[in-house]
């Protein structure tokens, strides 16, 4: 496990909230991202909310409920190194006594906790990989210990929808990515409708513009050296780029 004096942890800054957050992390660890900072805009946590992240990182989203907030948040991350360095950004925040970090798979260490397999949260963060495993291993955007979204970017996230209604309360709501040109969109869309009665958009734009280099549009292309599928759509021109959302699923059935 890292600790603060491993000479491979780093401190990064992360503008989830107003002023940045300042986390530990690694090399190896995977870092808070663009689509991190969407999320916190997205997010509405009322106080005393349960909340539970799913994926939580290194813990900046975990963090920020807690801050704007909410009465207890679990954390989960499928990377114990993850866990741990969430717990020591979660101490320096001044939230650790609001903050638990699990290591598991979605919310199966929260169901195996007799303290816990009773909670029902009012908000669900689903940050996980939903980018398509070609995608990821060209791009190198993740490292191996963090599970890709499969083949065409769906699996984590189609799971999490399928599981998330039975944690979440009546009139609670889970957020989560789609990856829209670089993830079956259509997939995502239809497991999503069927586990919940309405899926919207949670940021006032439906799409956001995450900017690509020429040489990051050449590595996705020569992915899929037989052809690409039908549903990678990397925007070119001038500024070529990849579309992703935000969504807020409310209503479990």
């Amino acid at each position: 496990m890292p600790s603060v004096a491993d000479p491979t942890v780093t401190t990064i800054t992360c503008r989830v909230t107003d002023p940045p957050l300042e986390l530990l992390t690694t090399e190896k660890a995977f870092r808070p991202n663009p689509t991190t900072v969407r999320f916190a805009r997205a997010m509405r946590i009322r106080p005393g909310d349960t909340v539970f992240d799913i994926g939580c990182g290194i813990g900046p989203l975990a963090i920020k409920a807690a801050l704007d907030g909410a009465g207890r948040v679990i954390g989960v991350d499928p990377v114990p190194a993850h866990c741990e360095l969430a717990r020591k950004n979660a101490e320096r925040a001044g939230v650790a006594d609001r903050t638990v970090f699990l290591q598991g798979r979605f919310f199966e260490p929260i169901a195996a906790d007799p303290l816990l397999r009773d909670l029902r949260a009012n908000v669900i963060v689903g940050d996980v990989s939903g980018i398509a495993h070609a995608v990821s291993i060209a791009l190198g955007w993740y490292s191996s210990d963090v599970p890709t979204g499969g083949e065409d970017g769906t699996d984590q996230i189609r799971e999490l929808l399928r599981l998330a209604g039975q944690w979440l309360q009546p009139s609670g709501t889970l957020y989560f990515p789609i990856a829209t040109d670089l993830s079956d969109e259509t997939r995502i869309l239809d497991e999503a409708k069927r586990a919940f009665a309405t899926v919207e958009n949670a940021l006032e734009k439906p799409y956001v513009e995450f900017p690509l280099t020429e040489r990051e549009v050449e590595l996705i292309r020569g992915a899929y050296p037989a052809g690409q599928p039908s549903w990678l759509n990397v925007q070119v021109g001038r500024r070529p780029s990849w579309r992703g959302q935000i969504l807020a699923a409310r209503g479990p059935r």
